[in-house]
């Protein structure tokens, strides 16, 4: 039967649909904001261009940009300092945790983590790089420490301060057979061929300047001189001294804007200014200066005549001596801050806004960030006029019956309403139930949420009436709940609300499916107390799986609610549920699932499995709770951050950490079942023969069979699928890997009517 099955599929039709720019299954991408680049390197024909987070690196061969990240190599997350030396064609970056990477030019990593280990009661902060020969000297805010190149290895440690204390070390230079040093508390120098610089009693502080007591940011050798600029920090108020050799001088061209950065060269020098790039000559003439610019950086590059600027907020900027220029701009979010991250089909939006932990305004003007087609796009107020005066987006949701049309909470003014990502409504006071926050002009808004008949429910915090319902046909109510401010709210399988509070406990509320009819409305609140909810600890998130059970993440663990209509019963108990998980050590004892844990988060996948994030990390848990699949942490993984703040999980089967540093996806395999086996997708294929991942068969309808064969029908192997897609590790039923060769696949649903063939090339 099967034999004959297949040849009518050879003969008739035979399916072959392979996947373009897919994400491989298990792959991890981090989605950080490019716009800020706080250094700038040429390595050959490339630029490197860190920002805060990670490296971005643009080829002037071909155009290409390209990422460094955790993902593919980098030992941490957070740049301070990236510096190249071009003796060792060495790249040295420095992070924010004092960690250290150095790539060497063939892009191998070797990880130097002796200062971020170190306990020592002082500041690690890593503030420049300076290379002498093979010795890189880190500025660090205790002292200095020399690492040896060729060694990749720590060679010494200065503490310069007054009696071998500590001081923080803002840059460093070699001038007359001198090192100096600009710290916090003026400028230090010792000899350099001195083979006891460890030693505090050997470095002097310059008593000769004219203010020697001073923060100096920045000091540079140019010209046979000695540059150093004193800095507070302020609009305007930074002042550049020079040294002959013999006596210091304020230096004659140079402006009191902040000073970022001083680059020499051999005939020019580079003043990166808080609103401009300065180019002096030797003789103090001005070269050039490039305006309307935000530099955090500036290189001088030779090989093409131009000068390429890390700004603040336009990327990598590469200006010629006309002032004409091009900008290279790295994708990404606005910015780092998230509040909501959701999914709608496989796009993903995020609410960077928030409020405190006293419930007051953050006045976060980051606005909203969507990811489409492996890009990010923002709404802030650089594009939209309403975002001048409405600031803290800090909840989303998506119109069930128009996929085009979001609507976005704001802690603010009310709710935005998009459409195609254009601005079509704001629902406020004028126009809607909303209601502002007692005694104030604010409209908060904490929760928004669709049911079944596609009314939109707002919690609406801190008014008078802090329920209301904005139905299908555009009717607006309001509903008195009592006085509790709001957090979030979702809709359940039976169409009652849940409201979070800020106690931590839920509001249930059962409008009986007449939503403009208050009457026959009634709610429950359910809390830590047995026989009211009965929650282990105070709740802070809330998601509804597919077989409607309502997950509460707790600051103990998970609890449940299989059945949320007995919460409406009458002498019905309606407490929460908590799974045990036994013990693997023989004992015989169980605990609590993540008991323990503060649960922040939790998404459901398309296999009705559990994402799950703490303030340790994300668990991916099975819907019984008694199998944990993996438990992600900064530690063995590429997750920037243990601390989770929201999950979502788009149609592709990506999911989305949002955490306080940033956003990060990860290929999972669960995707939502289809209803027909129609347009099923193989990815990779073919499969090059070096390749040690799965294959992905996507698009199935749920738990489907999907047998493998060899062209000519003999079995291979079979697997389920999880949810909407299958995996294969291309191994056949005895565990060893297949031949290269053609292979045939086959889809049947449970009931065995859906059906599917399709092909894939082992190489």
């Amino acid at each position: 039967m099967l034999n004959k099955y297949i040849s009518f599929i050879c003969l008739i039709f035979l399916s072959v649909t392979t996947c373009i720019a897919q994400t491989a299954l298990h792959q991890w991408t981090t989605h950080t904001p490019g716009l800020k680049v706080i250094n700038v390197e040429r390595v050959h024909e490339k630029i490197y261009a860190a920002t805060p987070y990670e490296v971005f690196y643009y080829n002037t061969g071909d155009n290409s940009i390209n990422k460094l990240s955790k993902v593919n190599g980098l030992s941490d997350f957070g740049i301070s300092v990236m510096r190249y030396n071009a003796k060792s064609d060495l790249i040295l970056i420095a992070y924010s945790n004092a960690n250290i990477d150095i790539i060497d030019k063939d892009g191998n990593i070797t990880n130097i983590n002796d200062i971020k280990n170190k306990n020592i009661l002082a500041d690690k902060n890593i503030n420049d790089i300076y290379f002498v020969d093979d010795i890189a000297y880190i500025c660090c805010g205790f002292g200095i420490v020399a690492i040896d190149l060729k060694k990749t290895e720590i060679k010494d440690t200065y503490i310069i301060g007054d009696g071998g204390s500590y001081l923080s070390v803002n840059d460093m230079t070699l001038y007359n057979d001198r090192f100096y040093a600009a710290t916090t508390n003026g400028v230090y120098y010792a000899d350099y061929n001195n083979s006891n610089l460890a030693d505090f009693s050997q470095w002097t502080k310059d008593t000769s300047m004219i203010h020697d007591n001073l923060n100096y940011s920045e000091i540079e050798t140019f010209n046979g001189k000695l540059l150093a600029n004193y800095s507070i920090n302020k609009y305007n108020e930074d002042t550049l001294f020079v040294y002959n050799g013999t006596a210091w001088d304020y230096f004659s061209t140079s402006s009191h804007a902040i000073k970022r950065d001083i680059k020499a060269y051999d005939d020019k020098v580079l003043f990166v200014e808080q609103y401009a790039l300065r180019v002096v000559a030797k003789n103090c003439s001005l070269i050039s200066y490039f305006k309307n610019i935000e530099p955090f950086d500036a290189i001088y590059d030779a090989n093409a005549d131009v000068y390429w600027i890390g700004d603040r907020s336009n990327s990598l900027i590469k200006m010629n001596h006309d002032k004409t220029f091009e900008n290279i701009a790295f994708n990404g979010p606005y910015n780092s801050t998230n509040f909501d991250i959701e999914a709608n089909g496989n796009e993903i939006w995020v609410a960077a806004g928030g409020y405190t932990l006293t419930w007051a305004k953050s006045w976060m003007s980051d606005g909203i960030y969507y990811y489409k087609d492996y890009e990010w796009f923002n709404i802030n107020k650089k594009n939209t006029e309403a975002f001048d005066t409405i600031s803290d987006m800090v909840c989303l949701a998506f119109d069930p019956k128009n996929s085009s049309k979001v609507y976005v909470g704001s802690y603010h003014k009310g709710i935005l309403e998009f459409e195609n990502h254009e601005l079509k409504n704001i629902y406020n006071t004028t126009n809607s139930s909303l209601g502002k926050l007692v005694g104030y002009e604010y409209v908060y808004i904490t929760g928004l949420g669709f049911d079944s008949k596609n009314n939109l429910w707002v919690a609406n915090s801190g008014a008078d009436k802090r329920l209301s319902v904005k139905t299908y046909d555009n009717n607006w109510h309001a509903f008195n709940i009592g006085s509790s401010d709001l957090r979030h709210l979702i809709v359940d399988a039976n169409d009652y609300k849940w409201i979070l509070t800020r106690e931590g406990h839920f509001i249930v509320y059962n409008d009986n499916n007449t939503p403009l009819n208050p009457s026959d409305d009634i709610y429950k609140i359910i809390n830590t107390t047995a026989g009211h909810g009965g929650l282990p600890e105070a709740a802070n998130c809330m998601a509804v799986d597919q077989k409607g059970t309502v997950w509460v993440g707790t600051n103990d663990g998970l609890a449940s609610f299989s059945s949320t209509k007995n919460i409406f019963q009458q002498g019905v108990n309606y407490d929460a549920t908590r799974i045990l998980v036994p013990r693997n050590d023989g004992t015989g004892q169980a605990d609590y699932l993540l008991s323990g844990e503060s649960v922040m988060a939790i998404a459901v996948d398309g296999a009705n499995n559990l994402w799950v994030g703490t303030k340790n990390g994300v668990f991916y848990i099975a819907n019984n709770g008694l199998t944990e699949y993996h438990h992600f942490t900064e530690d063995n993984s590429p997750l920037l951050s243990n601390n989770i703040q929201g999950i979502a999980i788009d149609d592709e089967g990506n999911i989305f950490f949002a955490t306080d540093k940033g956003i990060i996806s990860y290929k999972g395999v669960a995707t939502e079942g289809k209803k027909t086996n129609s347009n099923v997708i193989v990815y990779p294929n073919p499969v090059e023969q070096n390749y040690s991942g799965l294959v992905g068969i996507k698009n199935l309808v749920q738990n489907s069979l999907v047998k493998i064969t060899t062209i000519d029908g003999s079995f291979v192997t079979h697997i389920y699928s999880e949810g909407g897609q299958a995996v294969w590790d291309c191994t056949a039923i005895d565990g060893n890997r297949v031949s290269p060769g053609i292979y045939l696949i086959f889809v049947s649903d449970t009931s065995g009517k859906e059906t599917f063939a399709a092909k894939i090339l082992i190489k």
